[in-house]
C-alpha cells in the first residue's frame, strides 16, 4: 500500500503484533461513511464493518485476515434509480516494513521470464513508519469490489434497435458493376477519343 490518501483512516501500531494474534473490529462513523460514499461515487453507505485478525508475518510483518461487510446504495446505470446491494468481502493481505536492500526476484524461470502463481498470496504491501492503516485496507477492498456499472436486479435496457431481430443477410444489388469493368469502360472511352 502506498501513501495515497484515502477517505477513511484507522491506524494501528504494527509493532504490537509480535507473537500472538489480535482481533480488531472496525466500524466507521456516519461522517466517515459519508466521506467514503462520496469518494467512490456512491449514493450512500448504510452499513460498513470489518472484522480483522492481525497475525505475525515473517520477522516484522503483519498478516491481515478477515472480512468486510457493507450495504451500499448505488445508482442503476439502466433505470437511474438508487438501489441497495450487499457486499461480503474476504480479506487476506500481508504487510512488511520497507527494506533498504532490494528483494531477490524468485519468480524468474531459467529463461528469465516471470512466472506468476495465481494461487499464492499477493506480494506484501509496505508498512510505513511502523503504522498499519486498516481504514485504507477497507477502502481499497471496497473500491475493488464495487461494480463499475451497477444494475438494479431485474433492470433491463429497453429501446433502440435492440428489440428488432438482427438480419444477418445483406441484400446487394445483382447488377452491381465490377470496379474493373468500370475501369475498362473508362479505358475504352479514352481510346475512342484518341
Amino acid at each position: 500500500m502506498t501513501d495515497t490518501s484515502f477517505p477513511y483512516s484507522f491506524k494501528v501500531n504494527a509493532g504490537r503484533v509480535v507473537d500472538k494474534d489480535e482481533t480488531i473490529k472496525v466500524t466507521p462513523d456516519a461522517a466517515a461513511l459519508k466521506a467514503i460514499a462520496e469518494a467512490y461515487e456512491l449514493v450512500a453507505i448504510d452499513e460498513l464493518a470489518a472484522d480483522f485478525t492481525l497475525k505475525p508475518y515473517r520477522k516484522a510483518g503483519v498478516r491481515v485476515v478477515g472480512s468486510v461487510a457493507a450495504t451500499v446504495r448505488q445508482t442503476c446505470v439502466v433505470t437511474l434509480e438508487p438501489f441497495d446491494s450487499r457486499l461480503e468481502i474476504e480479506v487476506d493481505r500481508t504487510f512488511e516494513p520497507q527494506s533498504s536492500r532490494p528483494r531477490r526476484i524468485r519468480d524468474l524461470n531459467e529463461d528469465g521470464e516471470i512466472e506468476i502463481d495465481l494461487e499464492t498470496l499477493d506480494p506484501p504491501d509496505i508498512i510505513l513508519d511502523g503504522v498499519l492503516d486498516l481504514g485504507a485496507v477497507i477502502c481499497e477492498e471496497l473500491a475493488l469490489s464495487l461494480d463499475p456499472f451497477p444494475r438494479k436486479p431485474g433492470a433491463e435496457f429497453e429501446g433502440g434497435d435492440a428489440d428488432e431481430p438482427i438480419d444477418d443477410t445483406v441484400e446487394e444489388p445483382e447488377d452491381k458493376p465490377s470496379p474493373f469493368a468500370a475501369l475498362q469502360a473508362l479505358k475504352d472511352e479514352r481510346a475512342k477519343d484518341e
